[in-house]
């Protein structure tokens, strides 16, 4: 298939067994700094795509897939399989074959195909399960700024130049683009410093429940060698404030009446995934590719790269993240499968509904809603966390009411401590 021509359904391309013989054009700049124009084969695409992001990756590649709405919204249904999460190049030495096997599988299927741009420490995909980078990255969806693009581009050359195919027409000025710059090391995704002045790396945040609508606010990070949790923290996010700082040497444009950015402030997050080269985009039906890859250019350090770079102003104020009116709690971390039967004396069902533990509350049919860490009556609005069940075991309010009591408040705690110590969670390191 000609690299202009336009793909037809992803699902009229289902096991046609010359799919990947799609020949695309790309531009490789090779180690003695000549440049070649020539044309790969999709599945090759794919493969140097996976091969300069993933062959320093000692964790799991998440490789993502989607489908298009009849309205052409996109749905990524395969975050949470873990099979989906697989090792990369530091961790099986035959890794790219299970990752390019399944992205042939979801690409014959019709899916849009999508890959995770820093390693994950579990078959997760949440931000937490990302601890480390060897890339930064934007993505440029907005037409007509080419000449910005070059200008960044001649100070920071970019390793990849990838097209997600995402654009109006094939037009240079309307291309979307991804960008990547290669790091010469893995750098951590956050840091947290506590008051005295001691640095821990890649420490989890640890939110509490808060109230019976499953609620959560952050009260610390959790060290993950010592199980310590700090609650006067002060934490720097690496990989955003790093890819922002690229993303904001680009520059700005008015869309709507509005400044925004030419690149999109989203994609600066470290869990995103990007469009795998090789794949066609759905919206389009045109393969995704790689432009131009440059084997002759070095990795950046961080500081070469971003270190003299300034942060973008704020356009507003914003609150710091002060966590030392925080007070962490484990015992609102047992769940309630764990609480619920210590302080009712009953098991909760596997699924449905329960009856409303209120000694008050007649509950003929139940009416009770249990969820990981809260619990809620649609009835008599009964519902909070295990200190709420606790009063209410004891005959005293909850919710509001047990906030507003310091002498039931106590006496809910006391009947958690005396009921509940042997199920606080075994990774806390505080007690």
């Amino acid at each position: 298939m000609p690299a202009t021509a336009t793909a037809r359904r992803p699902q009229a391309l289902a096991r046609e067994p010359d799919l990947d013989a799609a020949m695309l054009p790309i531009t490789i700049r090779r180690q003695d700094g000549q440049e070649v124009h020539t044309e790969r084969s999709a599945a090759r695409h794919r493969d140097i795509h996976l091969g300069m992001l993933h062959r320093h990756t000692r964790g799991y590649v998440e490789l993502a897939a989607g489908k298009r709405s009849a309205k052409g919204k996109l749905r990524i249904y395969t975050r949470q399989h873990p099979n989906h999460f697989l090792p990369g190049g530091l961790t099986d030495a035959s890794w790219r074959a299970p990752l390019l096997e399944l992205a042939a599988e979801h690409h014959d299927r019709g899916d849009e195909v999508f890959l995770g741009m820093a390693p994950r420490i579990a078959r997760r995909a949440g931000k937490e399960e990302v601890h480390w980078t060897r890339c930064l990255w934007m993505d440029i969806d907005l037409p007509g700024h080419q000449q910005q693009v070059d200008d960044l581009l001649a100070r920071f050359p970019a390793h990849l130049e990838i097209e997600s195919a995402g654009g109006a027409s094939e037009a240079p000025e309307h291309r979307h683009r991804h960008l990547v710059w290669l790091l010469d090391r893995a750098v951590p995704a956050r840091t947290v410093t506590d008051r005295h002045g001691r640095e821990y790396l890649n420490a989890r945040e640890v939110r509490q429940p808060q109230g019976p609508k499953g609620r959560f606010k952050l009260v610390g990070y959790r060290d993950l060698q010592t199980g310590r949790v700090i609650t006067n923290a002060r934490t720097v996010e690496w990989i955003e404030r790093w890819n922002m700082r690229l993303i904001h040497r680009l520059g700005y444009t008015l869309r709507d009446g509005e400044r925004v950015t030419i690149a999109d402030k989203l994609c600066q997050e470290r869990a995103r995934v990007l469009r795998l080269a090789g794949t066609i985009n759905g919206k389009t039906g045109r393969y995704a590719r790689i432009v131009r890859i440059d084997l002759s250019l070095a990795p950046y350090s961080p500081q070469a790269l971003v270190g003299g770079l300034p942060d973008p102003p704020r356009s507003q104020p914003v609150r710091k993240r002060d966590l030392r009116a925080r007070k962490y709690d484990a015992y609102r971390l047992i769940p309630t499968t764990v609480y619920f039967p210590l302080l009712t004396g009953e098991d909760l069902p596997h699924l449905g509904k329960i009856r409303c533990p209120s000694p008050t509350h007649e509950d003929r049919e139940a009416s009770c809603s249990v969820s990981e860490y809260v619990w809620f009556c649609h009835a008599c609005q009964a519902g909070g966390t295990i200190y709420d069940l606790a009063s209410l075991m004891k005959g005293g309010p909850t919710r509001d009411a047990l906030v507003a009591s310091k002498e039931w408040f106590r006496t809910a705690s006391e009947h958690v401590r005396e009921t509940c110590t042997h199920a606080l969670p075994s990774a806390d390191g505080s007690r």
